[in-house]
């Protein structure tokens, strides 16, 4: 449950660190590989049995 609940947190935070931030190009680009790794954790923890295969 601790790395589902890691895998939201790292999505939601690179999410609005990609929309939110006005500091040029380097930060959003940051935030949405954030949100990506985000996303793929939850992926990944949601259709495996308790993070394993």
């Amino acid at each position: 449950m601790k790395n589902l609940q890691a895998g939201g947190f790292l999505f939601v935070g690179g999410a609005i660190i990609m929309t939110v931030t006005h500091f040029g190009q380097v930060i959003p680009i940051l935030g949405g590989v954030c949100a990506l790794l985000g996303v793929g954790m939850l992926l990944y923890y949601l259709f495996s049995q308790e993070g394993k295969y």
